[in-house]
């Protein structure tokens, strides 16, 4: 499942035409935004490992409420400026796979103006097998950048994690889907 963002229902001349026009431009921020929310961390300062690591062998709960409530708190620590990029990218379904490319973007000018991304999770469903689709709003400085995405989290080895199809699919918004940036690890 990718990322989508719902619309309601305007049509016509100035309704849903101009909803998609704008589309483009508050998806890319919305993308930089993940991108360099994860990358604003990366940059010297020091790391500690006390209140930021999670302990990796106790396992998550895979189904129930229990789980519901563990999906949205890795989707919102991941959304969390304030937590390492190490420990977010462990929150990320191949995050080592795409540590370089959060590295690099990190040290562009519009990364630098990104500190802080949160997200709000409005509402989880389990699916079966091993995933869930979450449906949040990206926040920055508090403040709703884009409502209503779906993204996917996938159940891998006792832990949640965002599903590499959501955070590619950010990816190829913001830079085009046949971008040259875009990391191998996107596929092609």
């Amino acid at each position: 499942m990718t990322l989508q963002r719902r619309t309601s229902g305007a049509s016509g001349p100035g309704g849903a035409g101009r909803r998609y026009k704008r589309a483009p431009r508050r998806a890319g921020l919305l993308c930089a935004t993940l991108v360099f929310a994860l990358a604003a961390c990366s940059g010297g300062g020091t790391t500690s490992s006390a209140p930021h690591t999670r302990p990796t062998s106790s396992a998550q709960p895979a189904t129930g409420p229990a789980a519901q409530a563990a999906v949205k708190a890795m989707w919102q620590r991941f959304f969390n400026g304030a937590v390492p990029v190490p420990s977010r990218l462990q929150l990320l379904q191949d995050g080592s796979a795409f540590a370089s490319f959060v590295r690099s973007q990190s040290k562009t000018s519009i990364g630098s103006l990104i500190l802080a991304a949160t997200a709000a999770v409005s509402a989880v469903t389990l699916k079966p097998p091993a995933q869930a689709t979450v449906i949040f709003t990206v926040l920055l400085g508090g403040k709703p950048l884009e409502k209503n995405l779906h993204g996917t989290a996938v159940y891998i080895a006792g832990h949640w994690k965002v599903a590499v199809t959501s955070f590619c699919t950010l990816l190829r918004l913001a830079y085009g889907k046949s971008s040259h940036v875009i990391p191998a690890a996107c596929g092609s």
